[in-house]
């Protein structure tokens, strides 16, 4: 048994382990192997790591120590260009001397009846209300009610549907898992619930399979960097909009249990209802299950709220607060008698306050807090025995101001965010470090007959790493009453996490001087429904990415993080959907995605390249709806990963109502997920679980 094959066992198991933690579990398993100490094997694995022995392959060591727990992160390069902040400067000065000529009309409303309701508001693009067909970003949007047709446990189960997005899955429910939009690194994906950031501060890691998804009204997800509206969003942004706080006095609500294979559970309460001037929303719940692999248990409680008290006419305060709390298993490696575990607690509150200022002025103040606190452990997996441990206290407190402005042609937004954040860790310099970050940003949505231009910018600045100017243009044009065309293209970044900026460990270095990586992006797509019971919808896009962080030996043999690689990003997505035949409907979904190192044009490993979506839906608008989704996943992988993805992942839905009456809304559903037992892992230490079933009994009230 070789040092090397020993490494490789920790790339394998390693699920978003902080630099320091995967040093202590690697120096825990070569000392277990040798039968020695902790202390014993320390100075024998320095020198090991310091010789020249073929069979420790530094290369290899490193995969382990980079945050993206898999490969080594490349990145890229593109020289400035200054035509963007030009063509925004001179459009939107055309566009303010335009006579106001032209609003929203109800016949262009009728355009896109094709992804989603032409009434819809999104508030993602710019942070404030307005309609789908004023977007000109590459925009998914997930409802409530297709969340509820899923039968979805957590924001993962969504995730996991969504044409552009890859999910690296590890594990059945409340398992552990990494977003990926169009090849993004998971830290660059931002997160927000409520306006609130859920990325750790340690390594940008957001626990998506912890998050309950039955409080959710909408899921808004931008594929792209979106920096000059949120700041630090490279990949992209997932923006949570949970339910609102109801408006009858009469309560309403809904109950709901599941029970599955492996002892899997769900229970969900929700109610809604107003008193006087106050209305609230209240959820709780219970996620559990001994796990549909070895050593892959879950058990979870979640509790959520929300207060709206209206003032009077023209303002009203709200107030939510999120709690969950749990623990997880993830996996285990029984050749050498090691399991793997972690416990987590979250809290999250917002205070915020809207007041309509006049007919045609918006003011929205708000303030947040997060409190992140995680604990890793490794242990014998014969009798639990603590191999090793390491725990992480993150505290979090900032607010937002944002005055949205409507008149004739412009629907203006200004605002300003601050945030100041605390990280706890025996893993990073002196035990304890922070971050402060403040930003103002401005952008307008300009309607001018069938065009919409949407110019905006924003300016960050950290007290960790360096300061950014985040500009970006949109425009939509419609081409027709059923055609639309986008172009959008952006200047965008992400903040490093403080691991890489602080971290200390047997062989990393913290670098003080680490600079954020930055983007340059442009998107282009047509979305249409010119072909008869068709909708289609294509987007190209092209991230070349620079000063990307990258982990450099020094002389000495240790690590530390550099501003240095370069790397592209482009490909294309295509979804396509039919309108109910038969009470059926049709939708398939394409995303490609080539990933290059800029200076030597190399394809680069471990990033997802293909990926199909196939799905069909039946309902017969009166009692009972099906749904199955296919889905398969070509993840161009590294060699050691050892995964196997030859053959799609099926799952399928059925929901039967089985009593109605005046007050109660009675159904059973069932779901059987991974119907054929298709495998589709990206490393081999974390199968996906083969066929299970599950089913459960919802009351709405």
């Amino acid at each position: 048994m070789t040092a090397s094959f020993l490494l490789n066992v920790v790339v394998k198991i390693n699920y978003r382990i902080p630099a320091t933690r995967r040093c202590m579990v690697l120096v825990s398993l070569i000392a277990l192997y040798q039968n020695k100490s902790f202390a014993e094997n320390y100075n024998s694995f320095l020198e090991s790591f310091n010789s020249p022995h073929p069979e420790f392959d530094k290369l290899n060591y490193w995969y382990i120590m980079n945050n993206t727990m898999r490969f080594p992160v490349r990145k890229i390069y593109l020289k400035t260009d200054a035509l963007l902040l030009s063509l925004i400067t001179v459009i939107s000065a055309l566009l303010f001397l335009c006579p106001s000529v032209y609003a929203a009309s109800e016949e262009e409303l009728q355009v896109l009846r094709m992804f989603y309701n032409p009434e819809d508001l999104v508030v993602s693009p710019s942070r404030s209300p307005k309609p789908v067909f004023q977007v000109a970003e590459n925009i998914t949007v997930i409802t409530a009610k297709e969340i509820k047709e899923m039968n979805a446990h957590t924001l993962t189960d969504v995730l996991n549907t969504i044409p552009g997005v890859q999910m690296d899955l590890r594990g059945g429910p409340g398992s552990g898992a990494n977003a990926h939009i169009q090849g993004s690194e998971f830290r660059h994906v931002l997160v927000t619930i409520d306006g609130v950031e859920l990325n750790n501060l340690s390594d940008g890691f957001a626990d998506l399979s912890a998050m309950p998804v039955q409080h959710i009204e909408k899921i808004e997800i931008i594929k792209g960097p979106a920096s000059s509206s949120w700041g630090s969003s490279l990949g992209g942004v997932i923006n949570i909009i949970t339910k609102p706080a109801g408006d009858k006095e009469k309560p309403e609500g809904a109950l709901s249990a599941s029970f599955g294979e492996g002892n899997t559970q769900d229970y969900r309460a929700e109610a809604s209802g107003k008193g006087g001037k106050v209305g609230y929303y209240i959820y709780a719940g219970n996620l559990m299950t001994d796990g549909l692999t070895p050593n892959t248990d879950f058990d979870e409680d979640n509790l959520y709220a929300k207060l709206k008290w209206d003032v009077n006419a023209k303002a009203n305060l709200v107030f939510t607060f999120g709690y969950n709390k749990g623990d997880r298993g993830d996996g285990e490696y029984p050749l050498f008698d090691l399991s793997f575990k972690d416990e987590f607690e979250y809290l999250l509150s917002t205070l915020s306050l809207n007041y309509k200022v006049a007919d045609e002025a918006d003011l929205h103040i708000s303030l947040r807090t997060l409190r992140q606190a995680t604990g890793f452990f490794l242990r014998q997996l014969s009798d639990g025995a603590e191999v090793a441990a390491n725990t992480l206290d993150e505290s979090n407190y900032g607010g937002s101001v944002k005055l949205s402005l409507k008149k004739e042609m412009h629907n203006m937004v200004v605002g300003a965010d601050f945030d100041n954040g605390e990280l706890k860790s025996e893993s990073i310099t002196d035990g304890k470090q922070g971050i402060e970050k403040w930003a103002v940003f401005v952008n307008d949505t300009m309607s001018y007959e069938k065009f919409t231009v949407t110019p905006g910018v924003r300016y960050d600045s950290t007290s960790t790493n360096s300061d950014f100017l985040s500009p970006s243009i949109g425009i939509t044009y419609k081409l027709n009453d059923k055609t639309i065309l986008r172009g959008y293209a952006a200047r965008g970044f992400s903040i490093p996490p403080l691991f890489n900026t602080f971290g200390t460990g047997f062989f990393f270095m913290p670098n003080p001087d680490l600079g954020v990586e930055k983007v340059w992006s442009m998107q282009a797509g047509i979305e249409s429904s010119d072909l008869k019971y068709l909708f289609y919808r294509v987007n190209l896009f092209r991230h070349n990415i620079s000063d990307a962080i990258f982990e450099e030996e020094l002389p000495d043999g240790t690590f530390t993080s550099v501003n240095r690689d370069k790397q592209r990003r482009q490909g294309l997505e295509i979804e396509v959907k039919t309108t109910p035949l038969y009470n059926t409907s049709f939708s398939a979904g394409f995303a490609y995605i080539d990933v290059r190192d800029t200076n030597t044009g190399v394809r680069l490993k471990g990033s997802p390249e293909y990926t199909y979506d196939i799905g069909i839906f039946y309902n017969d608008n009166k009692s009972f709806s099906a749904s199955l989704k296919g889905r398969y996943i070509w993840w161009n992988p590294e060699d050691f990963d050892e995964g196997k993805f030859d053959s799609f992942v099926w799952d399928i839905n059925l929901k039967k109502r089985v009593y109605k009456n005046d007050r109660i809304n009675a159904e059973l559903f069932l779901s059987a997920h991974n119907i054929f037992n298709g495998s589709q892992y990206l490393l081999e230490t974390f199968r996906n679980p083969l066929r299970w079933v599950e089913g459960g009994v919802g009351l709405r009230f």
